[in-house]
């Protein structure tokens, strides 16, 4: 069954600010561990929220035990949705504001 990345990783983009934050929750959690950030950044930014696969409300018949055995493939699936909704470059721990 194909799914869609949207619906594979239950994408949400929040807010609409000219740059975007995308928020990766760790393992044994979701994107819920994100809500109190997101209230915080949403009204100046547009915010990206994603399952990765296997956790929150992600579609969990996509999961393959081959597929995700390393971390590899969650990194495929992370650059999978940051083309899907318009990220290009990435800035790893610069400040805000």
């Amino acid at each position: 069954m194909a799914t869609t990345v949207l619906d594979r990783n239950n994408v949400q983009v929040l807010g609409s600010g000219k740059q975007t934050i995308v928020f990766a929750h760790g393992f044994g959690t979701d994107q819920t561990a994100w809500r109190h950030q997101v209230v915080a950044f949403q009204s100046r930014y547009r915010v990206v929220l994603f399952d990765h696969v296997g956790a929150g409300k992600s579609n969990f018949a996509a999961y393959s035990p081959r597929r995700y055995s390393s971390l590899y493939s969650y990194a495929e699936d992370l650059l999978e949705i940051c083309a899907l909704v318009g990220v290009e470059t990435v800035r790893a721990g610069r400040p805000l504001g």
